[in-house]
């Protein structure tokens, strides 16, 4: 009897789910059954339908071209239905004869769902790499949709279109007219230098901000410096010069480009680093590197050149038309929709992806300009995306500000720091005024310290991962958000790259890879226990909660020109806390550990990452501090930096840090390991103050 309701059953969905067929149906035409926006109400039947066995569709409308069951992916090699009344095969057949050149013997499919939109992903079987992901949609109109297939758009092709520029003034209006949080720039702030781009290319030359009229926008640009130095570069020998004129063909085409866009917007200046800061003078360029955050915050907008890998590439980019394809028609009733399917294109902004399809996305200096900057407008190789503190959205409209859609790291950054939901009725004028308000009106609904810490180590590991080419920087790269997170926060102070209230924590940083030989650089940086003392990416760990063990007595930093955001020159934390005096040796040959932590009382292995290679060629073992800086929430157990005793001045005991020693994990057997680990901890300790340098 239940067989034969289910065959009853299944025969039924086909027969009102199937694709109507008519001898005046175009070719391109795909014809929906009448019912389509509502055979989704038959949910509790759709398992007793059989799948289609070309492509896995269950018929159900919000299946369409999405997995039929969650984590259950089938890949297929995809052959051309025949006769098939199947709508998804006809969908995906419609895409597949649309690619040139494709062997659809070698292509496998995927239907999947990413970020609740239907997607096609095609694979190339015999080159693992090689795959492409392509979304479905309907161009968007106005009260008319279809169930399972979204809405969408296309994008303008080419970033330098009239369209591209529509698309990108509409979305400066609707921020300047609409997001409070982004009206955060100080108008009695100029540049100490701007260039003036009003009138013709001949008349494009470097000013000082005395010659800019009070409250005037000025536009800055985001870019990489990369191997090929411009031409127009300002000196000590060309400054005058530069103030009469630049001349158009000495000057770079994504600067070029840069000027043309900012002029039709109707701005009059231009801030451009290697033009309004001084090259080759050291006076000038630290000077002015300081002011990022000041320059960056209070430019009206941002444009960043993210595919050009120097300012010789250009700023503009032009897509290429197999990347959007029209699939042809789909009719339901009376009305028709054009069909499209376009490749996905990278999520820059998206902070959980590590990006880097596009060079600026690389580079440490130009992180903290996209952070720091309120409005910033990417051109990148296939879009334009705009992004700033309070929304993010790019021309293809598939990736935003959406249930699905994570929040950028920029609106994480500044959520983080100024919680503006009390401020939603205000408009202030004056960043300073904005952030009085801020601290006045977040009492009740404050973010906790906790929340600003772990943004600022997510940043820290983002920033560390990104290329610098002077490692002398890697304090000056990030000084602009540290500047911000200050600016807003007033009572926390900043030391070199971690922050005195939350010590306890930052401390607990570790270097991503292994070292492989590599020592701190020859030129001071920063203190040893501050992850901007090595070179390479750090991580912290941000999966288990912490608390902190050790008693902060004294934090200081000295810096180039007192700038605390700048270049440090000295450092020194003095933390007391429980310790052990032990050995650390490098493992043998046969151990899957490269470093090891010896004491007679210790029972357990503890997980060691040193921040640099600790010994000289001739030495094995050296003894060693571990000091106690915080304990697991889960299964308590301590976590510890490793301290490498270093005479001071007067044969004061000073430390270096050379690593973190880790706990086991939380299986049954690492639990009680951990155990043994506190056990030794707690009989073998003695409270020390030690002298970190």
């Amino acid at each position: 009897m239940y067989h034969t309701i289910k065959v009853f059953t299944s025969e039924f969905l086909n027969r009102i789910s199937q694709a109507p067929t008519s001898p005046k149906d175009a070719e391109d035409t795909i014809v929906l059954p009448k019912y389509w926006n509502w055979l989704s109400n038959l949910e509790r039947l759709w398992d007793r339908r059989e799948v289609c066995p070309q492509c896995g569709w269950d018929a159900n409308p919000e299946h369409l071209l999405k997995v039929p069951t969650p984590g259950d992916e089938p890949s297929i090699i995809y052959s051309r239905p025949e006769n098939s009344l199947c709508i998804c095969c006809k969908i995906i057949d419609r895409l597949l004869e649309r690619q040139q050149n494709l062997d659809r013997d070698r292509w496998t499919i995927s239907l999947w769902t990413n970020q609740d939109k239907p997607c096609v992903l095609l694979e190339d079987t015999l080159l693992e790499e090689d795959e492409v992901e392509w979304n479905f949609f309907l161009l968007h109109l106005e009260q008319r949709s279809l169930l399972g297939i979204p809405n969408g758009s296309l994008v303008s092709g080419n970033t330098a279109s009239e369209a591209a520029f529509e698309w990108a003034k509409h979305q400066l209006s609707t921020c300047s007219q609409c997001h409070q949080r982004c009206h955060m720039r100080d108008s009695s702030f100029l540049p100490t230098r701007l260039i003036s781009i009003t009138g013709s290319n001949d008349g494009v030359r470097l000013i000082d901000n005395s010659e800019v009229p009070h409250g005037s926008h000025y536009v800055a640009l985001s870019h990489c410096w990369g191997l090929k130095l411009p031409e127009c570069l300002t000196t000590k020998g060309n400054v005058l010069d530069q103030k009469e004129n630049v001349p158009w063909n000495t000057i770079p085409k994504s600067f070029q480009e840069a000027i043309l866009f900012t002029r039709k917007l109707g701005i009059g200046y231009i801030w451009i680093d290697s033009l309004c800061i001084i090259q080759r003078d050291p006076e000038d360029w630290l000077r002015e590197a300081g002011r990022m955050f000041h320059v960056y915050r209070n430019a009206f907008l941002t444009i960043a050149a993210s595919h050009a890998e120097d300012s010789s590439k250009g700023l503009f980019s032009s897509l290429g038309p197999e990347k959007q394809l029209q699939l042809g028609k789909i009719r339901h009733g009376t009305e028709e929709y054009q069909l499209y399917a376009q490749q996905s294109f990278p999520e820059i902004t998206n902070p959980y992806l590590n990006h880097r399809t596009e060079p600026l996305f690389k580079r440490a200096w130009t992180f903290q300009e996209r952070l720091i900057s309120p409005r910033i407008l990417y051109f990148t190789k296939y879009e334009l995306i705009w992004e700033c503190y309070s929304t993010s959205v790019c021309e293809c409209g598939f990736h935003g500000d959406r249930p699905y859609n994570p929040s950028s790291l920029k609106m994480l950054h500044v959520n983080n720091l100024v919680n503006t939901s009390p401020l939603s009725q205000q408009s202030p004028t004056r960043y300073s005024e904005y952030i009085r308000n801020a601290i006045r009106f977040t009492t009740k609904n404050k973010l906790s310290k906790g929340d600003t810490g772990k943004t600022w180590r997510r940043i820290v590991q983002f920033y560390s991962d990104l290329q610098l080419t002077n490692q002398t920087d890697r304090l000056l790269a990030i000084g602009a958000i540290a500047e911000q997170t200050q600016s807003v926060h007033q009572n926390k102070i900043y030391l070199a790259g971690l922050w005195h209230e939350s010590l306890g924590l930052d401390l607990l940083w570790a270097r991503k890879h292994k070292p492989k030989s590599q020592q701190r650089s020859e030129h001071y940086i920063a203190p040893t226990w501050s992850w901007a003392s090595i070179p390479g990416p750090v991580a912290y760990d941000s999966t288990a909660p912490l608390k902190p063990h050790v008693e902060v007595l004294d934090a200081s930093c000295e810096y180039t020109d007192g700038n605390q955001f700048g270049q440090a020159t000295g450092g020194q934390l003095t933390l007391r806390g429980e310790s052990i005096m032990c050995t650390l040796c490098k493992s043998s040959q046969e151990s899957s550990e490269d470093y090891r932590i010896l004491h007679p009382e210790l029972a357990v292995d503890v997980e060691v990452n040193v921040d640099c290679e600790p010994f000289p060629q001739t030495k094995e073992k050296m003894p060693v501090l571990m000091l106690r800086i915080a304990d697991t929430c889960e299964f308590p157990t301590p976590i510890s930096i490793i301290l490498k005793e270093d005479k001071g001045v007067d044969d004061k005991v000073l430390y270096t840090r050379l690593g973190l020693a880790s706990p086991p994990g939380t299986t049954i057997e690492g639990q009680e390991e951990r155990r043994k680990l506190t056990d030794w901890f707690d009989s073998c300790s003695k409270i020390r103050t030690c002298i970190i340098i």
